[in-house]
């Protein structure tokens, strides 16, 4: 580099590091994770790697590698490799994990615990295998919930010492659990955490059946469908998210999780973010009479209205649970707006910087791009279940081709089906939607049912999207991060869902931009491609995908090894940076020489995160 490239891209540095600082103050941090790994999986210890490149505060005490379990995302991987056996969860899985908690004194100084993909996922039924197979449909009856004990990995994960075996007074596994966090609009670091002590005061109680349909397994004292006299807080429980998205057979994610991490980096970023003004919330309703969405919230009572949970209160008492359609209290309870008719409803959501939230309830209509203008930054549909016609094709027809959505940076999906996590396969089971496409398709973040949930399972969005994107204080940052969102939005741990992207992504509200354009040769992700980056890729010359040195952002032409033809590729980027085009579309721009005024700016926008 020239003398004058060297000084533009040294102040670049100092500003990149000045930008990665500003998010260290996120209600989720670096230091709250434990990133599980699956040492047969090349495919695990890449995307591990990439996610320590990303977040490099990031310890080896806050690593686990899991031994003797079957790679779900290798070469010659199908959907039964997703699945692990009940004992072999415990034996291979979750009691590794309370062991490695225990032994670095991190049982509760841990809050986030992350898997990543080639780790199995679904856990088997004991009685009927059936329910987590991709091919069976997962059918079962409403009544035979109580007696299920299969469960995501990562739900099962987030009661990870509720559940330990070991205990006298462990909940019964064979059905799902109130959540605590859920309804919360208060951080995790809200919640006093003692987990272990906190196992012997809790007495665990099955809520009376009304009709054909059993409550969760909770604490306390059974009322009605809720419970009272609680113990078990959100302050006992671990945000766990999967690193994972959609891939066909003989393939890896590696890339799609990459491309999902970059959008959460810049949706976390000030100085890219999302553009309030420009961001849209889509909620599309299409189911007519028979809704899907009437959630039962257990952790709320019916009479309590939208009540926010106090910040440090106990547990509230719940008589009769909170019973409402959720996709019109979601654009209530985001902007504010009461009044909803039959048609397309639209206003600004309140501490929303501006962004603006869509209300489709038409019946027999589809929302498209051409009802939206701007980037898409959370989108709710009941998919194939609506009455619309949607096929299971629809995620990624509408995020391709002439007519695609524009997603912002940090995109977040739900929908009401039952089978849209099922399996991380493209090409395995495709009669409904997949949140994996989602995720491939430029998205970062989704929630999906890995077996048949029903429908009070659903996803509270109400709760995920206001949580993902409000600012009340005004510091140009969500108050939560997407992992606390995600969790506060689920009605039931030890259940069937998983939460797919990256946990600690905190909105930021910036310029904004869409796309999802990837830097090549930008090995440590300051936006530039530079000497430094030459350097760190000769360092890895030799390395191939399992080794413990090996990082997927030196492997320039995707052949899981890193070698000379990687450094050529570099070497052809040097001096390429990542900006923002006229349109607000991510760009690669060949050489720096605006550089200095959007340094400039940004020093003045610089904005630092509040504990």
């Amino acid at each position: 580099m020239t003398s004058g490239k060297k000084w533009i891209f040294s102040v670049y540095l100092l500003f990149m590091l000045l930008s990665i600082n500003s998010n260290l103050y996120a209600v989720l941090k670096a230091e709250d994770v434990l990133l599980v790994i699956n040492q047969n999986s090349p495919t695990s210890i890449a995307i591990a790697n990439m996610y320590r490149q990303y977040y490099p505060s990031i310890t080896n005490d806050q690593v686990v590698y899991l031994n003797g379990i079957p790679d779900s995302s290798g070469p010659s991987s199908t959907a039964a490799n997703e699945i692990i056996s009940r004992t072999d969860f415990n034996n291979m899985i979750a009691t590794p994990i309370r062991s490695h908690l225990q032994a670095n004194n991190a049982v509760n100084s841990t809050k986030v615990i992350i898997t990543t993909a080639g780790l199995p996922y679904r856990i088997e039924d004991t009685n009927n295998p059936n329910i987590v197979n991709p091919g069976s449909g997962s059918v079962y009856s409403a009544d035979d919930i109580n007696k299920i004990n299969a469960a995501s990995v990562e739900s099962e994960l987030s009661v990870l010492f509720q559940l330990d075996p070991s205990l006298n007074n462990t909940l019964n596994t064979a059905n799902r659990v109130a959540n605590p966090y859920q309804a919360y609009r208060s951080g995790m670091d809200k919640f006093a955490r003692d987990i272990e002590t906190n196992l012997q005061n809790i007495q665990w109680t099955e809520t009376r059946s009304v009709g054909s349909y059993y409550g969760p397994t909770s604490d306390g004292t059974t009322t009605n469908w809720g419970t009272s006299d609680r113990k078990f807080s959100a302050g006992d429980i671990y945000i766990t998210s999967r690193l994972d998205a959609g891939k066909d057979q003989g393939k890896d994610p590696t890339t799609a999780v990459w491309q999902m991490l970059e959008s959460s980096r810049r949706a976390s970023d000030i100085n890219f973010g999302v553009n309030g003004n420009k961001a849209i919330v889509v909620l599309d309703d299409s189911h007519g009479i028979n809704d899907y969405d009437l959630n039962r919230v257990y952790n709320l009572d019916g009479s309590s209205g939208y009540n926010v949970f106090e910040d440090g209160q106990n547990p509230p008492n719940t008589a009769n649970m909170l019973y409402r359609d959720d996709y019109k209290s979601a654009y209530t309870a985001m902007t504010g707006e009461k009044s909803i008719d039959q048609s397309t409803n639209s206003a600004k959501m309140i501490a929303g910087n501006g962004v603006t939230v869509i209300l489709d309830t038409q019946s027999d209509y589809e929302i498209t791009s051409k009802d939206v203008t701007g980037n898409m930054i959370a989108w709710a549909s009941f998919g194939t279940n609506g009455d619309d016609g949607k096929y299971g094709t629809y995620i990624t027809n509408a995020l391709t081709g002439d007519d695609a959505f524009n997603l912002a940076n940090g995109a977040v999906f739900t929908s009401i089906e039952s089978f849209n996590g099922v399996t991380m396969f493209n090409d395995v089971y495709g009669s409904q939607g997949k949140v994996i496409n989602f995720l491939s398709n430029g998205g970062a973040g989704a929630i999906g049912h890995t077996f048949e949930p029903f429908s009070d399972a659903v996803v509270d969005n109400e709760y995920l999207f206001y949580n993902l994107l409000a600012d009340h204080d005004g510091d140009g940052f969500a108050d939560m991060s997407f992992g606390e969102a995600a969790f506060t939005a689920l009605p039931y741990l030890s259940w069937s869902e998983v939460v797919l992207g990256d946990p600690l992504m905190t909105i930021a509200y910036g310029n904004g931009g869409s796309g999802t354009t990837l830097l090549i040769g930008d090995v440590n992700l300051d936006n530039i491609v530079s000497q430094l980056d030459i350097s760190i890729i000769e360092s890895l010359l030799g390395n191939a995908n399992g080794d413990a040195k090996f990082n997927p952002l030196g492997d320039l032409d995707f052949n899981s090894e890193i070698n000379g033809i990687d450094l050529q590729i570099a070497q052809s980027m040097l001096g390429n940076y990542l900006t923002l085009n006229d349109s607000g579309v991510y760009q690669v721009v060949p050489e720096p020489t605006t550089i200095i005024l959007l340094i400039s700016g940004a020093f003045i926008t610089l904005k630092r995160r509040k504990k």
